[in-house]
């Protein structure tokens, strides 16, 4: 992830490489395999210019086999942006379309991805609608896992699960910020 500065404000750029993730305790791996339906993602970006936030993304379906996390976004609506950069206000919108595939382990607390595996026609499209208009081409999503960019997708994470919700956290830290990521799922 980086954080890059247009015209003094900050703007999310589709750039960084994920590193560890703290551990937590969680039920057997068996109870996050099975489909899942997100019903809510907030994503913070914190940096020493911008506090970024982004909230919602419901829709998106995520299949966990215990090998393969297969995503699909067909149905997904956009995450709304809002915050800070150099102390003006930022507003905007990310959204992701068409589908995912990522070969992932599930253990008793983790699910751990392999980037370099990722495959399909997924698209990231991130917005800035204010103070600027800043309007860059969909990224493939797949392209940034592989090389270690923002994607927005926990391809490492911890969850929780139980009572029919699967919750991921992840932390990403990088020399242009920290990104802390909570999914929420409920059971198809």
């Amino acid at each position: 992830m980086t954080i890059r500065m247009v015209s003094g404000i900050a703007v999310l750029a589709l750039a960084g490489t994920a590193i560890g993730v703290p551990a937590a305790a969680a039920p057997p791996s068996r109870c996050a395999l099975g489909s899942w339906k997100l019903t809510r993602a907030t994503l913070n970006i914190d940096s020493a210019a911008a506090h970024l936030r982004f909230d919602g993304g419901s829709g998106v379906v995520l299949r966990l086999d215990g090998r393969t996390a297969s995503y699909s976004f067909g149905s997904s609506a956009r995450f709304t942006e809002t915050g800070t950069s150099n102390g003006r206000s930022v507003s905007g919108w990310m959204r992701y379309r068409k589908s995912l595939r990522l070969k992932t382990r599930v253990s008793a607390a983790r699910l751990t991805g392999s980037p370099s595996s990722a495959t399909g026609h997924a698209t990231l499209k991130i917005r800035q609608t204010r103070p600027l208009n800043y309007d860059p081409s969909p990224q493939r999503v797949a392209t940034l896992l592989r090389h270690g960019k923002f994607s927005g997708i926990p391809s490492s994470a911890t969850y929780t699960c139980g009572g029919g919700t699967l919750r991921l956290h992840q932390t990403e830290v990088t020399s242009g910020g920290t990104l802390n990521g909570t999914w929420t799922y409920r059971r198809l």
